[in-house]
């Protein structure tokens, strides 16, 4: 933990409560600021970098979210494709194929942030891409319940650092305004999936070889795809600002300097146990975890959706076409919500509780309408893609309103725990007694995967806002300085001590009171 010990500088001045480390425990960014001094950059440079990073580290953020949500459909889609008669499963079995994907991935979910922290995060990411499009070819053989148990189990364990790399990337690169802004337009290309896997499903039942089925030709063609982006991962994507091969040295320096109203550091690979410590008693850690696990209460429709379609009377071919719907419905809808979060500020909360309301409609009317009626129904599930909004607000305001690299790295791992412990819960909703109207399911998920998530999210603007309120009065009194104080000890055992900007030193976010949490 930083020291507030009281000590003279070399400046000769005296710092009173000023936090102080060693070097060794210093963010990454002072190693830079080390090598290079610069002046913070001017509108047209920041402008200038903001574009390359867009470029360069939005692109491939986009491309991997549509990717991943592909892959994860892909059981969905062959639910339809011919795999339940080809692996002789039933109901039970088929939903337990959904939960396991999920408890692999809890069971990773931390050695895997453990290795985001300690290893360069492009490798890592790139690494486990590889691995996780392997899985997904090794399904082809897979012609029984336990052989698909195994895969999916492990399929899971490889997933499980993907959105958090993509989160701990995107921290580094942006400012928490536009993160607000890109992580929708993100969730927009991986939630407009749909369209890809009806469009590939709908082309791969025209495929004729034999006994070889359709579905084991998605599985290849998506596993093909996973494989070759995860080389591309390797060879171009940036592991964090320091290392952005298409930033000169000077506009690494300044790149960093553009997101200092994040009040944040960028990296730090030394695992800091006090950091820990404090994201498991931090309250705002446990509601975003209850949010997530909440949230995903509802997405074992994910798996769900073209049988359920299918059930309404439409053929396996309509359905395949009738599913790129709800992709379609999710990139208008989360594009909108990008749109409206540009536009304004502190509107997290407001967003991602009004994008609750088609849900909750949703439910209702699949609980209310006449099976007769199949297009309302079909309508109704359409509408509720805009559940997606929350989940990429929330999921990135979780890791905006951590400060120090071990915990923000807690705080995303526990998120995704939550997000974990509800995918392995929210499949076994759709068993066979509910079928076909699946009425207790839709009753729960209206309460528990629609209400609960919003008053959770309102709970959390209120606890952060008053948090805010109480720093603003302190900082009017003069009581915050964002300064700190690196202590170097060189080969001889001599001591000394420099004056750096307190966002250098790896701080939390309650110990940097200079940090605000947005809203």
């Amino acid at each position: 933990m930083a020291s507030k010990t009281v000590e003279p500088t070399s400046s000769t001045e005296i710092l009173v409560d000023a936090p102080k480390l060693p070097d060794k425990f210093a963010d990454e960014s002072y190693k830079l600021f080390s090598q290079v001094k610069v002046q913070p950059p001017t509108s047209e440079e920041a402008e200038r970098i903001r574009k390359k990073s867009v470029r360069w580290v939005l692109s491939f953020l986009c491309v991997g979210y549509h990717l991943m949500y592909v892959d994860k459909q892909t059981l969905g889609s062959s639910s339809i494709l011919g795999i339940l008669d080809d692996a002789h499963l039933n109901s039970t079995q088929y939903n337990w194929l959904a939960s396991i994907f999920y408890l692999g991935y809890l069971v990773a979910e931390w050695p895997q942030n453990w290795a985001l922290q300690r290893f360069p995060v492009a490798k890592w990411l790139a690494g486990n891409l590889i691995v996780w499009g392997s899985i997904l070819l090794l399904h082809v053989p897979c012609n029984n319940f336990a052989s698909l148990f195994v895969v999916r189990f492990f399929l899971g364990l490889a997933e499980a650092c993907i959105v958090p790399a993509f989160l701990l990337t995107l921290s580094m690169f942006f400012t928490y305004d536009e993160q607000a802004v890109l992580m929708p337009i993100m969730w927009a290309s991986g939630n407009s999936s749909p369209i890809t896997s009806g469009l590939l499903s709908y082309g791969v039942l025209w495929i004729d070889t034999g006994s070889f089925s359709s579905w084991k030709w998605l599985m290849v063609i998506t596993g093909a795809l996973t494989i070759f982006y995860g080389a591309l991962v390797w060879i171009f994507f940036p592991d964090n600002p320091m290392s952005a091969h298409f930033l000169t040295l000077e506009e690494r320096a300044k790149a960093i300097l553009r997101i200092a109203s994040n009040h944040s550091g960028i990296e730090q690979k030394r695992f800091k146990r006090y950091q820990l410590i404090e994201a498991l008693k931090d309250p705002k850690t446990w509601l975003f975890f209850l949010h997530a696990w909440s949230q995903e209460m509802a997405n074992g429709l994910t798996n769900q959706y073209s049988l359920i379609i299918k059930s309404f009377g439409f053929t396996t071919l309509q359905t395949t076409l009738l599913g790129c719907i709800t992709g379609l419905t999710s990139l208008v809808s989360l594009g909108a919500a990008a749109f409206i979060l540009a536009k304004t500020r502190d509107s997290r909360a407001w967003i991602s509780v009004a994008a609750y309301i088609p849900p909750i409609i949703s439910s209702v009317l699949l609980i209310t309408l006449p099976w007769s009626n199949r297009w309302g129904l079909l309508a109704a599930i359409w509408i509720r893609s805009t559940g997606g909004i929350p989940y990429s607000v929330v999921m990135v305001w979780a890791a905006n309103c951590s400060a120090g690299h071990t915990k923000k790295t807690a705080v995303i791992a526990l998120y995704h725990v939550g997000y974990g412990l509800g995918n392995i819960l929210s499949p076994q909703l759709f068993q066979e007694q509910y079928k076909p109207r699946y009425i207790v399911t839709w009753w729960v998920i209206l309460w528990i995967a629609c209400v609960l998530p919003a008053f959770i999210i309102l709970y959390l603007r209120y606890y952060l806002a008053k948090e805010n309120k109480r720093r603003d009065a302190l900082a009017q009194s003069g009581a915050i300085r964002e300064i700190g104080v690196i202590e170097h000890i060189d080969e001889n055992g001599e001591r000394r001590e420099e004056v750096v900007d307190a966002r250098q030193l790896d701080l939390t976010d309650r110990e940097n009171l200079a940090f605000r949490y947005v809203l």
